[in-house]
């Protein structure tokens, strides 16, 4: 019984920190292939090696892994979100930011409430950036995460190359238990392909400066195909015949008179010819149905889950409200 008391008090302490092994990656034979590759683009060898002996391994990032928020049924994960101190905090911070904000939605076409809700979801504005270091998240979850070491293996390969391409310090990159950093959480790859330089700088600096935060989100969101000549969701009524699975993925299939002639009733008359998808949701007060366009499929791409998705387009139109946009 002390002992597991002890365990639970080092672990509250040591917070992000705690790991139960200290393996020397940089003798895994995937760390010597990856090695290869960052050297032919011009990465030293040594230097990588000697970061990734010094990686940790983070139990406390696999057990968040397995544990993901986006497994709530909507009524629970909504409660995290939409609250009116996060509202707040949305105009807060449009205050500080209203001509950054309003040049991103003219520049890259991508609403100023939709920037918000996303920055508001992934961070309260900056405030929850994350505090794992981004070396020792990616090494435990591409080494010793087999269900998903492919693809930490390659953002781990791509946090090398971003600190190249940005001059940044591996070792003093923090972010989420899956290596998500910033205002906006890009994981390094997304970084690379999607991070802009908004202020003009010479700098793509995610991490520390809102502005870049800011272009960097509207460029990801449009890059992935928002379309500002429509909306995002729409309550419908829908018999559950029509839902194959209740918050299940997106797959935009029919149209919204394919969905009208099922008998799906309450869809926009502009979203008639437009590909759509049904959602079915846990709601507090019962099963909900939306129709959802291509941009609620485009906030996916930032986050898979489509709670993510809903809980990113009712905040913007909370956020859209209070700042009577």
């Amino acid at each position: 019984m002390h002992i597991v008391q002890t365990i639970i008090i080092v672990a509250i302490l040591l917070g992000p920190s705690l790991s139960f092994a200290n393996p020397n990656y940089a003798e895994r034979s995937e760390v010597k292939a990856m090695v290869a590759r960052l050297v032919a683009k011009g990465l030293d060898a040594n230097t990588i090696l000697t970061l990734m002996s010094e990686a940790k391994r983070l139990d406390t990032v696999i057990n968040a892994m397995n544990r993901p928020a986006e497994r709530k049924k909507w009524m629970d994960y909504r409660a995290i979100f939409l609250k009116r101190p996060r509202v707040l905090a949305a105009k807060s911070f449009y205050r500080k930011h209203e001509k950054t904000l309003a040049r991103a939605e003219l520049e890259l076409g991508v609403p100023v409430e939709v920037i918000l809700a996303i920055i508001g979801v992934e961070t309260y504005f900056g405030r929850n950036k994350g505090g794992f270091r981004a070396l020792d998240a990616l090494a435990t979850l591409g080494l010793d995460y087999p269900k998903r070491s492919k693809f930490f293996l390659g953002e781990l390969e791509s946090l090398f190359l971003l600190a190249k391409e940005e001059n940044l310090s591996v070792t003093d990159l923090k972010g989420s238990y899956a290596g998500a950093m910033g205002f906006g959480q890009f994981i390094p790859s997304s970084y690379l392909a999607y991070a802009i330089d908004f202020d003009n700088d010479g700098r793509r600096d995610l991490i520390n400066n809102p502005v870049d935060a800011i272009g960097s989100v509207a460029n990801y969101l449009m890059r992935h195909g928002w379309d500002n000549t429509y909306g995002v969701a729409s309550v419908v009524s829908s018999a559950a015949s029509n839902v194959e699975k209740m918050e299940s993925a997106i797959v935009i299939k029919e149209t919204g008179s394919e969905l009208m002639a099922k008998g799906v009733q309450g869809i926009p008359d502009a979203w008639a010819q437009l590909p759509l998808d049904l959602l079915g949701l846990h709601g507090t007060k019962g099963d909900e149905f939306w129709a959802v366009t291509k941009n609620f499929y485009v906030i996916t791409r930032y986050n898979r889950s489509p709670l993510y998705a809903m809980a990113v387009h009712q905040l913007s139109q909370e956020i859209a409200k209070e700042l009577a946009l």
